[in-house]
């Protein structure tokens, strides 16, 4: 096209009746401008990201716990992602990328460009409640020539995502559209998650970019919609978190409900027609969970004004879930003040605002990187209930699984209301469910053999809290049997095992169903 300009221009001035000298200039200057213009081209390729610069794809070698049966793991599993060059709050650079994808892996490899081979990689940190995880490497040269991603506060607008694969040389084009709220229900986590518009289905771990900055991190998504986590949340872990799981996430301390009619206004002795939310529980850790009661009717956090629908309005996402002002707006420590209706009296309560902990639950929440905890004499298999063994009846455990079990993690939240008062919890986090998850048939549990998932009460007439109780209680067996009572309601009341047979019996079960080792504490 430039060529053909100037073509064009020739034959202008060929025609034109201008003066030689006039000509001249007019030719100086159009190259003039079309150098310029070459520089500026020159330098927008500069200004933008080189994929291989930031970026690298990762493989990973998951292989998770066998919960059903403790002693053995599944099958490996691989999966690719990406990750992202990052600089921590120490100015160390490491890998970027999501929990989902390195979470129980047993080996992780990440691929430069022109590498011949990829490099392997190590976990330094992991936090599933907001699903990021750093990784190192042990390669001194790993790094060098790799620059470490800026980062820029999200805006609505245009957004690209670059593309590591060779034959796809432009971005991916998208949109973020709107502030919104995800639940992450493995860590039972209020997120603020930003929505991006994207046809294409980016891997898992990919940056958001606006300006040539990155935004965020993809998380999951589908149909053209996906799940960014925001900057202000990835920059908090590259920079707050020193465990290899440690969430310094503000956080609410409470869940609520809306009032779906106005006549209940009167039975909660609050004015008709006024805005808030109801609270249904109080968590034991989280912002307001010092201060709040069931049954409080809260209208105000802050300056912000909640709706009946828990939204408040955002100077720069307009209307969004309250959790969304925990990205920004409230920090973690910082005093805030609450106003609410608690038996008909208005009410103003300061408070701080709080983390994200995980604490207060029998039953706990999906466990990652550690092996089951099991214990079995004379065949009969023992556990700690744990979301983990749960999902063994698939990801609608929730109806699946045995009533007798799904009772108790929904009886943790009467549980944690009951303790969230308490300033420590760290006894009452000891506390576990024992069940006997099932028998492995030998000649000594002869009549015992179709039992499953029942919850051990007590053992040789001492209580059973966790199974380090059972271990203790099982050295000091009754008149030489061991009596293993189960909560009412089982298909059997207690079991009892010979003491003398017991060791025979545990040496050809071991054998029989080649067992490495015959606990996991």
């Amino acid at each position: 096209m430039i060529f053909s300009f100037l073509k064009d221009s020739g034959g202008f001035f060929r025609n034109s009746i201008l003066p030689g000298f006039l000509k001249t200039k007019v030719v100086f200057c159009g190259i003039f401008f079309f150098s310029s213009l070459f520089n500026l081209h020159g330098k927008e390729t500069q200004n933008q990201i080189d994929p291989f610069h930031h970026f690298m794809l990762i493989k990973t070698y998951q292989q998770e716990f066998d919960w059903l049966n403790p002693w053995n793991k599944k099958d490996v599993v691989t999966r690719s992602g990406v990750a992202s060059v990052v600089k921590t709050g120490k100015g160390k650079l490491m890998l970027l990328t999501s929990a989902d994808l390195v979470a129980n892996a047993t080996l992780i490899e990440a691929r430069r460009k022109n590498a011949s081979l990829p490099s392997r990689m190590h976990l330094n940190r992991i936090d599933h409640a907001l699903n990021l995880a750093l990784l190192e490497s042990s390669e001194k040269s790993f790094f060098e020539g790799l620059k470490a991603l800026e980062w820029e506060i999200a805006e609505k607008g245009e957004a690209e995502l670059p593309v590591l694969n060779p034959g796809q040389k432009k971005p991916f084009q998208g949109e973020i559209t709107r502030l919104t709220v995800g639940h992450r229900q493995v860590r039972d986590t209020w997120l603020p998650i930003l929505q991006l518009s994207l046809k294409e289905i980016p891997p898992q771990g990919s940056i958001v970019i606006q300006k040539q900055k990155a935004v965020g991190m993809v998380l999951n998504g589908s149909q053209g919609n996906h799940n960014v986590l925001p900057l202000q949340l990835v920059k908090g872990f590259l920079t707050n978190g020193t465990g290899i799981e440690q969430t310094g996430l503000a956080h609410r301390g409470f869940q609520w409900k809306s009032f779906s009619q106005p006549s209940l206004a009167g039975f909660a002795k609050i004015p008709e027609n006024l805005e808030g939310v109801w609270v249904s529980r109080v968590l034991p850790y989280g912002t307001g969970s010092e201060v709040l009661n069931v049954g409080d009717y809260l209208t105000h956090i802050g300056k912000w004004e909640l709706s009946r629908e828990g939204q408040i309005e955002h100077s720069k996402w307009g209307n969004v879930l309250f959790d969304a002002l925990f990205l920004e707006d409230l920090e973690p420590g910082q005093e805030v003040e609450l106003s609410l209706y608690r038996k008909g009296k208005r009410l103003k309560l300061t408070t701080k605002v709080g983390i994200y902990q995980e604490n207060g639950n029998r039953v706990p929440m999906k466990i990652f990187e550690k092996p089951p905890r099991y214990l079995i004499r004379g065949g009969l298999v023992f556990q700690e209930l744990t979301v983990n063994y749960l999902e063994v009846w698939g990801q609608n455990w929730q109806n699946r699984a045995p009533l007798r079990l799904r009772l108790f993690k929904q009886l943790d939240r009467s549980r944690i209301e009951k303790f969230s008062k308490l300033k420590n919890l760290k006894n009452q986090d000891q506390e576990r469910i024992v069940i006997l998850s099932q028998v492995l048939p030998d000649a000594v549990n002869i009549g015992y053999q179709e039992l499953r998932n029942l919850v051990v009460k007590r053992a040789n007439g001492r209580k059973v809290i966790h199974l380090e109780s059972l271990v203790e209680a099982l050295k000091q067996p009754q008149t030489g049997l061991h009596r293993i009572e189960f909560l009412p309601g089982s298909e059997r009341v207690q079991v009892v095992l010979p003491v003398v047979e017991l060791a025979k019996a545990d040496a050809r079960i071991k054998n029989n169903f080649q067992i490495p080792r015959f606990q996991s504490l």
